[in-house]
């Protein structure tokens, strides 16, 4: 997203009785995995968050007015400027929340632990008794797909590649302690299953877009103009290459977003392409709502932007690969995007030029139906649907829908 907002997601009436502990990783900013997090919190009344690392002012208020228990890391001198590079004390990090996590289940027991994780989380242990689901955001990266970049060079110290290999055994041995895996795509699920060993169900990410299709009238194509990319401005994101391919077409591009590499990336910019930088929700769902189409160049896990530019009834031009792949539709007369293969501005103006001589195949219609597969709505069926596999039934739903209530003892009360 352009910018950070804690307005996107609306507490819903609920009557879930759950008592819920979600493991976070760290919670120090609103990110994707945070997003996901605000969504449990509107689920679950009674749910309790566990993390590494906590820094109360990056959080939204629905999350903060929840019970929060950060590790005892969480408490070192300057430790929000740093926790990313204390990986060889993650083992002890999670022992120490596990810990945390047993008191406060003696003391108040919990019905079920969720992890949301990218890292820690996935790998603490739960009570004895307690089915642990993992909502997994990708396995660690450095750890696995990234091994090389960051522990592979041959000037890296061999005490630091060693541990590298010890962190792997265990963050391989914590998965075995997962009772259930639910991956963010199938892309995700392909990466558990190879370095974990384990099979996955496919849970998508829920992505709020009430609030764009209330802030702007959504234009059809034929009244829109100048194409769109919202991403942070860092090497992964591959702007360079969008960059590029604009500069040999001359049309019109406007970036939203900043980062590192802005300065960078502006110096290769021709006068055909603006840099608009963080924009507010109202004007960022305007671009959404009246650009011809958005270019998604990275290879994202799942990848939320390209969600919302959809909602808003506009196609993506995205590379194929990764989440794309399953947020884009490219099925004949269903069209929301089109896809480039190979990651080169030849490749991408190529398809760009694809999409303007078909535009007319890319609807409105096509675009909002594509982005209601991601909706809150879908995520809390599944969720829950994922929950009762495990045995874990959500009694107070089904006693309101019965025409019963259920109270805080977990007494059933008629509405009748």
């Amino acid at each position: 997203m352009a910018v950070d907002s804690n307005d996107r997601i609306e507490q819903q009436p609920t009557t879930s009785n759950l008592r819920v502990a979600v493991v976070h990783d760290w919670l120090t900013g609103m990110r994707g995995g945070e997003r996901v997090l605000e969504v449990l919190a509107a689920m679950y009344p009674n749910m309790e968050i566990f993390t590494a690392f906590l820094d109360e002012e990056g959080i939204s208020p629905l999350i903060r007015s929840k019970r929060i228990e950060a590790s005892s890391a969480n408490s070192l001198p300057g430790v929000k400027s740093y926790y990313r590079s204390l990986l060889p004390l993650y083992p002890l990090i999670a022992s120490d929340i596990s810990r945390r996590l047993r008191r406060r289940h003696a003391e108040k027991p919990f019905d079920v632990v969720i992890s949301v994780s990218h890292c820690i989380a996935k790998n603490v242990r739960a009570p004895k008794g307690v089915k642990h689901f993992s909502y997994c955001l990708t396995p660690v990266r450095y750890l696995w797909d990234q091994y090389s970049a960051y522990f592979g060079g041959k000037r890296m110290e061999p005490l630091i590649r060693q541990i590298a290999k010890l962190l792997r055994v265990w963050d391989k041995r914590g998965a075995k302690h997962v009772d259930l895996f639910a991956g963010i795509s199938c892309f995700v699920g392909e990466r558990i299953e190879r370095c974990y060993g384990r099979e996955s169900l496919v849970i998508y990410p829920p992505v709020p877009t009430e609030w764009l299709q209330k802030a702007e009238q959504i234009k059809p194509q034929s009244q829109r103009s100048g194409f769109l990319v919202v991403n942070a401005l860092v090497p992964y994101k591959n702007t360079h290459v969008v960059i590029e391919a604009f500069n040999k077409l001359g049309l019109e591009l406007t970036i939203v977003g900043d980062g590192p590499e802005r300065a960078r990336l502006k110096s290769l910019a021709k006068p055909n392409i603006h840099f608009a930088g963080k924009l507010a929700d109202e004007e960022l769902a305007r671009r959404y709502c009246s650009s011809q189409a958005m270019i998604f160049a990275a290879e994202e896990d799942f990848g939320m932007t390209p969600v919302e530019m959809q909602a808003c009834g506009g196609p993506v031009i995205a590379y194929g690969k990764g989440g794309a792949l399953e947020t884009v539709c490219t099925q004949e007369g269903q069209e929301s995007g089109c896809l480039f293969y190979e990651l080169s501005a030849d490749s991408l103006a190529r398809s760009i030029q694809q999409f303007l001589d078909r535009s007319d195949a890319y609807t409105v219609e096509n675009c909002i139906r594509q982005a209601e597969l991601f909706s809150r709505s879908r995520f809390e069926s599944d969720f829950e649907q994922a929950l009762k596999s495990l045995g874990i039934v959500d009694t107070s739903r089904e006693l309101k829908q019965e025409g019963f209530a259920v109270t805080e003892d977990r007494k059933r009360v008629s509405l009748g």
